[in-house]
């Protein structure tokens, strides 16, 4: 289906914005290591607009990166903890530094077992959180993280490890967060195809997945890889973060809920008779794993 085009996504604005993330990062991420270099690379291309270049995250939205995850690798299992939250994401509330963060991580198990372990060596050592690390810490390993993938586990699982929910096997078990499916009527699937049309279409292209300057597919394997499981307000918060890209955060909450159904229908997410919400708290309450 052919959809009009207003808004073009200007390939300058990638490239002015690659280059503006490139010179924020810390001189190691450029002059270090190859693995070093591989994991800025990562960091700028699924991380900063989330965590940002300095890690010090979005206040409310986004918890920060510098100064904590060593801390986070100092506690039992922390090294394990921080590479699953990685590859299956985290749902549900927490506190960082007196301040507190409900939205959601999507999982980023598509990336290669190189290319995590990579980012998660550069957050570990970028931002001076190298100075704090504890004794004896070693690089990750793409084979570390090979070993991490199994059991495969929810984003509200891994939140259940970071509570002291107990071993991977029990967490799969108890599988805590929001459980309500995702609902949204086909009204709103027709504005938020207006939308699409109008802020998104040059990105990301008429079929979700051919877009003119090379946006990330919004559908199939893609998304189901990324958005199958935890929170609806993950997608969300995700959208808001990144989209649109000259402006992020720039549309409405009643606009981005819209967009979420839009992408939603094109997944083959049931429609029902009510809306997806526009307000984080109920998005967090909502599943995207899909039923049997």
């Amino acid at each position: 289906m052919q959809r009009r085009l207003s808004r073009p996504c200007l390939p300058g604005i990638f490239a002015a914005a690659t280059t503006l993330l490139a010179a924020a990062l810390p001189a190691q991420a450029q002059t270090g290591a190859g693995s070093t270099d591989a994991g800025s690379r990562v960091y700028v291309a699924n991380c900063v607009a989330c965590h940002q270049a300095g890690g010090a995250g979005v206040a409310g939205a986004f918890p920060p990166l510098a100064g904590r995850v060593p801390d986070l690798l100092k506690q039992a299992d922390g090294r394990s903890y921080v590479g699953k939250v990685l590859l299956f994401g985290l749902e549900g509330a927490i506190s960082v530094n007196g301040n507190t963060y409900a939205g959601a991580m999507p999982a980023w198990n598509a990336l290669g077992d190189d290319d995590i372990a990579a980012v998660l060596n550069y957050v570990s050592n970028a931002w001076d959180n190298g100075k704090s690390l504890p004794s004896g810490f070693r690089p990750f390993t793409a084979d570390e993280i090979k070993a991490l993938r199994s059991p495969e586990l929810t984003s509200a699982q891994v939140y259940a490890l970071r509570s002291g929910g107990g071993s991977p096997a029990t967490a799969a078990a108890s599988g805590a967060g929001g459980t309500a499916p995702v609902s949204f009527t086909a009204d709103q699937v027709t504005r938020g195809s207006d939308i699409y049309a109008d802020r998104c279409v040059q990105c990301h292209g008429d079929k979700l997945d051919n877009g003119e300057f090379g946006g990330a597919a919004l559908n199939g394997k893609y998304f189901k890889q990324h958005w199958g499981g935890g929170a609806a307000a993950g997608l969300v918060a995700y959208m808001k973060a990144k989209m649109p890209p000259d402006r992020p955060g720039s549309l409405t909450d009643q606009s981005y809920a819209d967009l979420a159904a839009f992408l939603l229908d094109a997944n083959d997410y049931p429609k029902g008779d009510k809306e997806f919400p526009p307000d984080t708290a109920s998005q967090q309450a909502m599943s995207l794993k899909r039923g049997p």
